[in-house]
């Protein structure tokens, strides 16, 4: 089974995520990139206003792949809205995909997500897997920078259950088991 892993990322912690994973599964990578850069008040808008922002147009050859790994960061419970264009634009294409967020884990998320997806893509994803960053930033962390994802956070996600039902979904060719 090819997996192709796409991501966005604001802050760099998707990223990282996003390529822990592809080695783990030995799938390919696509990063979602814009041609304006983002700020924290382009964000704002989007989510005001739900806007869809451009983004960049990368050739994708869907046939190489059996399955789709969306990753995003959740902003208030809303998907990325880089990721949510990327959805709009590719849904035909989308019809055995899979969701992975670092989040906050906050009550009910999981299904705004899922209703979020299933409306952009047409088809509700095999899975949704949210890796909460439980560590909340230091006083110090806060003021020097945004949270950044560390090895033992990787580390921890990689022991959860959930990952690692992913992962034998993949060794196995089976049904992703949320």
């Amino acid at each position: 089974m090819k997996t192709l892993i796409v991501y966005f990322s604001f802050t760099g912690n998707n990223e990282v995520l996003a390529k822990t994973i592809a080695k783990d599964l030995d799938g390919d990578v696509l990063q979602i990139t814009e041609p304006k850069k983002r700020g924290m008040f382009r964000i704002m808008l989007d989510m005001l206003f739900n806007r869809f922002p451009k983004i960049d147009n990368q050739e994708i050859l869907w046939q190489k792949y059996d399955h789709v790994l969306l990753m995003a960061p959740i902003w208030n419970y809303l998907i990325a809205h880089p990721m949510k264009s990327f959805i709009r634009k590719n849904r035909e294409q989308l019809k055995d995909y899979s969701f992975i967020t670092l989040c906050s884990g906050r009550e009910t998320q999981k299904e705004k997500i899922t209703k979020q997806l299933k409306k952009l893509a047409k088809y509700g994803p095999k899975a949704i897997i949210e890796f909460e960053i439980l560590k909340l930033p230091t006083y110090e962390e806060q003021k020097d920078s945004i949270y950044k994802v560390t090895q033992d956070d990787l580390n921890t996600f990689r022991q959860e259950d959930v990952y690692q039902r992913l992962l034998r979904s993949y060794s196995a060719k089976e049904e992703i088991v949320q």
